[in-house]
């Protein structure tokens, strides 16, 4: 073997290793077609054969004999084939980048690849038998054809359809990724124009193609670890929001006039209606154990369980308020889950800062329904109101609000919507999205 056959022999063995050690460092989780991290550990073991064909290829290149001329084709048409089969996982890997950034994949360019490869391996099974493309002389040397270019026009085909679908996608690439594809593009070009200018063997291809995967690799990581910090950012933001909300809502709601109103009307009860004192105590004990238990989660909790904490405690204001409240609970959707106390706080906003304050007293309406893209939970009363505009300030007013609409963003992607005007009363909207089937929950 020539001694430049072997160092390139001896690059591509490296680059083999670390291809493989690469792929299965990769996290290859749940559904492969909708991961970008997958399609890249599949793309490394993918180049990890290329160069392993390359390096039978090159070892055994003018090797005499019949064993040597079976390995030279076979490791020659595994080669071709493979290069081919890695630029259809290669567009799986922007399909796979599109869709877990929101986008939807234009399947043209699914059918566009899947022609180019086709085409690329039919015209290798025929060349196998008129070796127009490549060929092997008398003394087991590798040899150009006639029409050897045609292998490359799938080659330069794919990339010009890769940039295509990159700017026709553009705006659900990162910046880094972008700068990654561009990587990945740049080096396997310049050396298929540098090969076809020097006549030089294919393995400055595949070499160009392990360099550009193997910078490809890191930034993934770079991009992993980026994500990682992000996630432990808003895991910390998100235990914050939750602390400062269990803080206040905890020692707003049980605070001491609130008990003592509450037995006040109980010890009245136990007088005029000992039957009704005793529900009453059922019902203030379950609330207050409800209220404590829900304090102590950080995970979301089914809609149905909120509204029994709900119920409780609008049992209680009705008892204390009597007929200067009417409350009105519709429950239409159920199946998805909340935060906890998210539209308790609601509700209660609505009875004490609401209605409690008119004279005559007024109606919350609680209703619970969904549309095509999401489950909604209105809280709606007649009371007093107040500016909605309020609420972007940065003042320390409607704190509780706020609190809210950043629970729900951290905890389920969700948002409050509040309407409200001074004298004509107030809307409160939680609006839940709903999860599409490819979607995990990570919020409880």
């Amino acid at each position: 073997m020539p001694q430049g056959a072997m160092g390139v022999a001896a690059l591509e063995i490296w680059g083999a290793i670390f291809c493989l050690v690469a792929a299965f460092s990769t996290d290859r989780g749940k559904r492969v077609e909708q991961r970008e991290n997958v399609q890249l550990g599949n793309m490394l073991l993918l180049n990890a054969v290329i160069l392993a064909c390359d390096i039978f290829a090159v070892t055994y290149n003018g090797e005499p004999g019949a064993i040597s001329l079976t390995i030279l084709r076979l490791s020659n048409f595994i080669l071709y084939f493979t290069l081919y089969l890695l630029e259809i996982y290669f567009i799986a890997f922007l399909r796979a980048i599109v869709t877990n950034n929101g986008g939807r994949f234009n399947p043209i360019f699914i059918y566009i690849a899947y022609f180019i490869m086709c085409f690329s391996i039919l015209a290798l099974i025929f060349d196998q038998f008129k070796h127009v493309i490549y060929y092997f002389d008398e003394n087991n040397v590798y040899h150009r054809g006639d029409v050897y270019y045609l292998a490359l026009v799938p080659v330069f085909s794919c990339f010009v359809l890769i940039l295509a679908i990159v700017f026709y996608h553009r705006s659900f690439f990162s910046r880094l990724q972008r700068v990654s594809l561009m990587v990945y593009l740049s080096f396997p070009v310049g050396s298929a124009i540098f090969m076809v200018i020097t006549g030089q063997v294919s393995s400055v291809i595949n070499i160009a193609i392990s360099i550009a995967l193997v910078m490809m690799y890191m930034f993934y990581e770079i991009e992993k670890n980026q994500r990682m910090l992000k996630q432990a950012e808003e895991i910390m933001e998100k235990e914050r929001i939750n602390n400062e909300f269990k803080n206040t809502m905890l020692w707003t709601q049980i605070q001491p006039h609130f008990i003592y109103n509450n037995l006040n009307v109980i010890q009245f009860l136990c007088k005029q209606n000992p039957e009704e004192a005793a529900k009453a105590v059922s019902h203030l004990s379950s609330f207050l154990r409800s209220y404590i238990d829900a304090y102590d989660l950080d995970v979301c909790i089914p809609i149905t369980e909120e509204m029994e904490i709900i119920n409780h405690y609008v049992y209680m204001q009705k008892l204390r308020y009597e007929d200067r409240l009417q409350v009105d609970i519709n429950v239409e959707a159920t199946g998805f889950s909340v935060p906890p106390l998210s539209v308790e706080s609601l509700v209660e906003n609505s009875v004490r800062h609401g209605v409690a304050r008119k004279l005559e007293g007024g109606k919350v309406s609680i209703h619970v329904y969904e549309n095509n893209d999401e489950f909604l939970v209105e809280v709606a009363d007649n009371g007093i109101g107040f500016d909605s505009e309020e609420l972007k300030s940065d003042g320390k007013n409607h704190v509780g609000l706020k609190n809210t609409d950043s629970r729900l963003k951290f905890m389920i992607k969700g948002s409050l919507e509040v309407i409200s005007q001074p004298g004509q009363g107030c809307r409160a909207i939680v609006h839940v999205p709903k999860r599409k089937k490819n979607e995990v929950s990570s919020g409880g």
